[in-house]
């Protein structure tokens, strides 16, 4: 039993022994024919510096989409930014011609309307003043006649012996003052007055019931017509070598905002505002975009240059384009499961297409259009 801890001390120093003496063990060599990895593609989000590494199952999860980058005159245009308004004929604002009150109301917000129509009936209402005021014009007014008849009735029993010029004027006398009392007399029934549509078109929204107080000079109703719109933008010096008298417009909503039309040009002023030293650009909308666009509504207006007059220009998808520290940049997908960065500098741009500048995009170049936040975010974790 006293050699067992001899005979486990002896092993352990054998173990320690071959420890030290053996060579470290050596990577096997691969046989003819065989591929350990030595060749194998880095990993998605490692070993690349300026590219992502993405594997095809990965673009088919993140839908990423492609465009190429090509040349064009299409998007060789000015930007403007204009406000839609009613052109003449397309906006009808009806007031209150006297004070009083709505005894009848016709109209109904939306109503498509005729012009002429009748919208309400308003019912003069006069203040004690303007009553008393009233009250003793009609009583001169019969205090006059009562004179007038009486100096004809005179002059018509001495006729033989009156002069013609005065009994002519004694007719004349009596001849106004029934024209004034009958004016007085009818007052109140003139007093109540009918209220139409200035235009044909749709009724806006407003807030009127039978019974309602209304003052003159306040707007009643408000009558649009959908199909006669205009816009109007303003043109500053740097731009205004490009509005030519060839030149083609182009109406579109802002960001996020549907909508796009051909407009033609009504005037160009020459007139320069003083403010900013602009001149005012007004175009006129065809009639059928009516449900497009509404008075009040800011929107793009796009100058576009006679057909292949200017330069064609390096243009990319707008929504290609991201930034990668404050840079614009664009994906190029140069290989199956490669997206390499290229730095680039953007020029005018619209909703749809961006200018390129400068670069190292080339024509025909696949750049990702769709799924760009997600390449950026892998290149950034990388």
């Amino acid at each position: 039993m006293k050699t067992a801890p001899k005979f486990l001390a002896a092993i352990a120093a054998v173990v320690a022994v071959l420890t030290v003496l053996l060579p470290p063990p050596t990577s096997l060599l691969a046989h003819g024919g065989e591929d350990h990895g030595g060749g194998a593609q880095p990993a998605a989000g490692t070993g690349l510096i300026d590219a992502v590494a993405l594997p095809k199952e990965s673009q088919f999860l993140f839908g990423v989409r492609t465009a190429l980058a090509s040349y064009s005159a299409t998007y060789n245009r000015l930007t403007l930014y204009g406000t839609v308004s009613s052109a003449a004929g397309g906006e009808g604002r009806v007031v209150v011609p006297q004070t009083g009150r709505i005894v009848s109301l016709s109209a109904r917000v939306g109503q498509a309307v005729r012009a002429g129509q009748a919208l309400a009936v308003v019912d003069q209402t006069l203040d004690a003043t303007q009553q008393i005021g009233l009250s003793t014009e009609r009583a001169n007014a019969q205090a006059e006649l009562r004179a007038a008849r009486q100096d004809y009735a005179r002059l018509q029993t001495i006729a033989d012996i009156a002069a013609r010029k005065d009994v002519v004027a004694a007719e004349l006398r009596l001849r106004q003052a029934r024209q004034n009392a009958d004016i007085y007399n009818g007052q109140a029934s003139r007093r109540r007055v009918t209220i139409t549509s200035p235009i044909s078109g749709t009724v806006d929204v407003f807030n009127l019931a039978v019974g309602q107080q209304v003052t003159q000079g306040d707007e009643l109703f408000r009558v649009l017509n959908p199909g006669k719109l205009r816009v109007t933008a303003e043109v500053f010096a740097q731009d205004l070598a490009k509005v030519t008298p060839g030149a083609q417009f182009r109406v579109e909503g802002l960001q996020g905002q549907a909508g796009s039309a051909a407009a033609r040009l009504v005037v160009f002023s020459n007139v320069v505002n003083p403010v900013n030293q602009a001149r005012q650009l007004i175009l006129e909308l065809d009639g059928t975009v009516s449900n497009t666009f509404r008075a009040g509504q800011a929107v793009n207006v796009q100058v576009l240059g006679q057909a292949g007059n200017g330069p064609k220009q390096l243009v990319v998808p707008t929504s290609a384009l991201t930034d990668l520290n404050g840079k614009p940049v664009v994906f190029v997908h140069t290989d199956p499961e490669i997206f390499k960065i290229h730095y680039v500098q953007p020029g005018p741009a619209n909703g749809e297409q961006t200018v390129l500048l400068g670069g190292t995009v080339n024509e025909n170049d696949r750049v990702v259009t769709v799924g760009t936040y997600q390449l950026k975010s892998i290149y950034l974790n990388q």
